[in-house]
């Protein structure tokens, strides 16, 4: 059975930790990336069945990581769960717009995490190259 993998892209450590522990819990591989430009090389070498991502990292930040995704015909239709501070309307809007399936506010709940991912993709996924971290 191929579990599904999951790219968490974020420059916090203790984000990137605690999403990777309640991933794994849930059944899903999970590649980590630190910044923007190192999320965009995993992606593109793991193929991942959904990326959560920062949308404020330093350097290439959360928005260019989606904008060069989203060109990109082989990602072009991975599922992208913006993650941001920001709890406003137009930010989630411009997040939707800018090619995210859903947005989540920090600080959000795991069930919150888990039913979101769940609504995009489960954890097996026998169409998923698997690079575990």
């Amino acid at each position: 059975m191929l579990r599904a993998t999951v790219l968490v892209a974020d420059d916090s450590s203790d984000t990137r930790k605690i999403l990777t522990y309640s991933l794994i819990e849930q059944g899903f591989l999970v590649v980590e990336a630190t910044d923007g430009h190192q999320a965009i090389r995993l992606a593109r070498q793991c193929r991942p069945s959904l990326m959560l991502l920062d949308l404020c990292m330093p350097g290439l930040d959360g928005w260019e990581v989606v904008a060069q995704l989203r060109d990109d015909p082989a990602l072009e239709d991975m599922p992208i769960v913006a993650m941001t501070g920001y709890d406003a309307d137009l930010v989630i809007r411009a997040a939707r717009m800018a090619g995210c399936q859903e947005v989540l506010t920090k600080p959000f709940d795991f069930d919150t995490l888990r039913d979101t991912i769940a609504g995009l993709i489960s954890p097996v996924n026998v169409t998923c190259l698997q690079y575990a971290r």
